[in-house]
């Protein structure tokens, strides 16, 4: 039977599948107003704020955030150059949020806010896309922070303790030591399982290569991502790099892993914004920031978080880093830093002329996660030994001073120097927790008091070395389990007197001993040999009136 039309259609009907031909509706708008990095887009009626928009230029597509939304127009800024953008160019919308590239790809890479490479090491390897913006997790998604983030950092972890989830604001003058103290930080969690990410905002370029070079060195770039928003770069580009860094850490909150994010530092990213404000023609407010500077930085910040143990209990915890002029604590961008965050480490510009680094200022620093993180015997001598140290910052004015002091006043001044001087220490040098305790136990107990501070900068790294190489297996353990200094002391004593057999440092004798022995003074006895001198008229005087008394 020969094969008709009608069955031939119908055949094909069966067999091929059903596709309906839609037509894309894409919507299109047009450039009205382009300056500085920001464009005014007509059309685009179902655009976001934070949708990214395609800008056809000569130059090819160039992208662009939305950041406000009029009845009129659309505004706009330009992430990267805008010199080839002109009026009458024809954006189209994307639909979408800006999103950049995560997961372990990125570890050991230098890249630019929009996940670009800029280390030369070839392109980025990494599929997983993480939008830019993204919610907090809420407060059912969240667990207490009961673990203490170790930074091998020894008057942090001692007195300023910090734990994974936490949000710790780090200030102070330029200069001052924040960058170091934070490579510190990254450098010392090598073997830890944490993730770094850096985020740098409006710096200097020879700058964080310096620093690349340091932590390739040290070997800390294989689990270190850094995020690079340099000076050159448009605002628009400063602006996006913390949520961007932030984006890349969530990944890793989310799958179950503990991170890290350095934010150096908002300070530099508050003033991007607020140049963008300006130029959006919004109205300025305080220090002619616009009026959502806070929200700009608390929906930074709250992405931090530890996660509930169903959702794999990741954390992430976020130190932004803020500049200080002259010391003045209550800036504008300070202040706000400090209240959204868990507490501040405060760099003291002073203490760092004096040879003190770290030069963090315990005494105006705080953590408001308090020792629940600590190990107990580790708790307890950081309570001493803060308490000792505002004792010292309270009397120390009294050394300048032409009067006589008390014998307790003199030694509370010995103590909080020889507390200074044990707190110092080299950027690459990592503590460990039982390491800590025994440092802190030596000076807090008052065995340094009759050293002095050349010789017990040598004895403190002598000692640590020393008791590496020992085997004290016991004191290790106690040191991190029992809850009284006194369970340890007799461990404590051993390993002294083992140091002190071992060392040739004379002064180190001191630490066997409860007190310093104090030098006799000897009575001045008169040379028979020597003729006396003769009377002067006062004493005449006092002889005749004693005379003529009697």
């Amino acid at each position: 039977m020969p094969t008709t039309s009608k069955t031939l259609a119908s055949d094909l009907k069966d067999t091929l599948p059903d596709e309906q031909i839609r037509p894309v509706v894409t919507e299109i708008g047009e450039i009205v107003y382009v300056g500085d990095g920001i464009c005014k887009i007509h059309g685009l009626p179902t655009a976001r704020i934070d949708d990214v928009v395609a800008i056809e230029t000569d130059h090819g597509p160039t992208k662009a955030m939305i950041l406000g939304i009029t009845p009129e127009l659309i505004e706009a800024v330009v992430l990267g150059e805008y010199v080839h953008i002109k009026q009458g160019d024809v954006v189209r919308s994307t639909g979408d949020l800006l999103r950049i590239q995560s997961g372990e790809g990125l570890l050991g890479r230098v890249i630019d806010p929009l996940g670009n490479p800029l280390d030369g090491l070839g392109p980025i390897r990494s599929r997983n896309l993480q939008a830019v913006e993204r919610i907090a997790p809420g407060v059912a998604k969240r667990q207490p922070v009961e673990d203490q983030l170790e930074t091998g950092v020894l008057v942090v972890d001692t007195i300023i303790p910090l734990g994974k989830g936490q949000r710790e604001l780090v200030i102070g003058d330029r200069k001052s030591g924040k960058t170091r103290l934070m490579s510190s930080f990254i450098i010392n969690q090598k073997g830890r399982d944490m993730t770094c990410i850096y985020v740098a905002i409006g710096a200097q370029k020879a700058k964080v290569r310096a620093l690349e070079e340091m932590l390739r060195e040290a070997g800390a770039m294989d689990y270190t991502c850094i995020v690079v928003g340099s000076s050159d770069d448009p605002p628009s580009i400063n602006y996006i790099a913390p949520y961007a860094g932030c984006a890349i850490g969530e990944y890793f909150m989310y799958n179950g892993q503990d991170a890290f994010i350095v934010y150096d530092d908002l300070s530099k990213h508050a003033k991007a914004y607020r140049q963008m404000s300006l130029l959006l023609k919004r109205s300025p407010g305080r220090d002619a920031y616009p009026g959502d500077i806070f929200y700009l930085h608390s929906r930074l910040l709250e992405r931090t978080a530890r996660l509930h143990k169903k959702l794999g209990g990741g954390s992430f915890t976020a130190f932004p880093m803020a500049e200080t002029q002259n010391g003045d604590l209550s800036e504008y961008i300070c202040t706000n830093l400090m209240s959204i965050t868990d507490g501040h480490i405060y760099l003291d510009i002073n203490l760092m002329h004096e040879g003190i680094l770290p030069a963090v200022n315990s005494g105006a620093s705080v953590s408001r996660i308090g020792g629940s993180v600590q190990v107990p015997c580790l708790r307890k001598m950081g309570e001493l030994a803060g308490t000792q140290l505002a004792r010292y910052n309270e009397v120390k004015s009294f050394e300048t001073l032409n009067t006589e002091i008390s014998e307790e006043t003199e030694t509370e001044i010995k103590r909080g120097k020889r507390i200074l001087e044990v707190f110092s220490q080299d950027s690459r040098q990592r503590l460990l927790n039982d390491e800590k305790i025994l440092l802190m136990y030596m000076v807090t107990s008052g065995k340094t008091d009759g050293i002095e501070i050349p010789d017990l900068r040598k004895i403190k790294t002598e000692l640590i070395d020393f008791y590496r190489a020992g085997d004290y297996q016991t004191y290790r353990q106690k040191s991190l389990t029992e809850k009284e200094v006194g369970a340890i002391e007799p461990d404590i004593a051993k390993i002294l007197a083992d140091y002190v057999k071992h060392t040739q440092v004379e002064a180190a004798k001191f630490l066997i001993n409860e007190k310093p022995k104090e030098e006799k003074v000897l009575p001045i006895v008169p040379d028979p040999h020597q003729p006396e001198e003769p009377e002067g008229e006062n004493q005449k005087e006092a002889k005749g009136k004693d005379g003529d008394h009697k």
